[in-house]
C-alpha cells in the first residue's frame, strides 16, 4: 500500500491540536509556585522538601494533575486519602484561578492561530487541567472561537481519539516532554515550543513541512 505524504499546503484533514499552559499563556512560573503552595498548605511539609516538590512538578509538568501529585507522593515517600487528593486540587485551582488574570498570552498566539484558521487548518485545544476551568479559561480570554473543539483533563486521550476521526496528518503543538511523549503515544506530530520565536514560526513551518501521516 503506497504511503501518503502530505504537505504543508495540504489541509483538507490537517488537524493541529494545542495544549495551553505553557504554549498559548505564559504560566509556567506560577502554575510551579501555585503547584507547591497547594502541596505545602494540605500536607503540612516543611520548608526542606521545598526543592523535591518543586522538581516533581517540573518533570511532570504537562501531565494531568493528580499524575503530578502521586508522583511528588511518591518521590516523599507520603500517602494521600483521596479527601486530601481532593483538598489539593480544590486549593490548586483557587490559587490558580486568583492567578489566571495576571498570565500573559504568548504575543505571537492570536496572530499566528487566526493565519491558521484563514488557511484551513482544523484547529484544536487539549490541557490537563480540570475541563470546566479549561473551558472556562477559553471562554475569558475569547480564545475558544479558534478551535473546533477544546478538552481539558486527559490529553492523550483526546490526541487518540482525534486520530480516530479521519484527521491526518495531526500535529500536537506542547511545550514539556509530557507533550512530546503524549503525542508518540497517540502516534501523531509533535512541536516544541520553548518561546514565543517558535509560535511565531508555527505557521511557516508548516508551510513548508512533509508530514507521515
Amino acid at each position: 500500500m503506497p504511503v501518503r505524504y502530505c504537505d504543508g499546503n495540504d489541509r483538507s484533514s490537517f488537524a493541529v491540536v494545542f495544549d495551553f499552559d505553557g504554549t498559548l499563556i505564559d504560566s509556567k512560573k506560577i502554575k510551579l509556585n501555585s503547584y507547591l503552595q497547594a502541596f505545602v498548605t494540605v500536607f503540612n511539609t516543611g520548608p526542606k522538601l521545598k526543592q523535591p516538590i518543586l522538581e516533581s512538578s517540573r518533570r511532570t509538568a504537562g501531565a494531568n494533575r493528580f499524575i503530578q501529585l502521586q508522583d511528588t507522593l511518591n518521590c516523599l515517600r507520603l500517602t494521600a486519602t483521596d479527601e486530601q487528593k481532593e483538598a489539593w486540587s480544590r486549593t490548586y485551582s483557587a490559587l490558580n484561578s486568583r492567578a489566571m488574570a495576571h498570565i500573559p498570552e504568548f504575543p505571537s498566539v492570536r496572530n499566528a492561530l487566526t493565519e491558521l484558521k484563514k488557511k484551513g487548518y482544523h484547529l484544536f485545544a487539549a490541557s490537563g487541567i480540570l475541563d470546566e476551568e479549561f473551558q472556562r479559561e477559553l471562554a475569558r480570554r475569547k480564545l475558544k472561537d479558534f478551535f473546533i473543539e477544546a478538552e481539558g483533563g486527559d490529553k492523550p486521550g483526546f490526541l487518540s481519539r482525534l486520530k480516530t476521526r479521519g484527521f491526518e496528518p495531526i500535529l500536537f503543538v506542547g511545550d514539556t516532554g509530557f507533550d512530546e511523549k503524549a503525542a508518540g503515544q497517540a502516534g501523531v506530530h509533535f512541536y516544541l515550543i520553548k518561546n514565543d520565536e517558535d509560535f511565531s514560526a508555527l505557521p511557516r513551518f508548516l508551510a513548508g513541512s512533509t508530514f507521515k501521516p
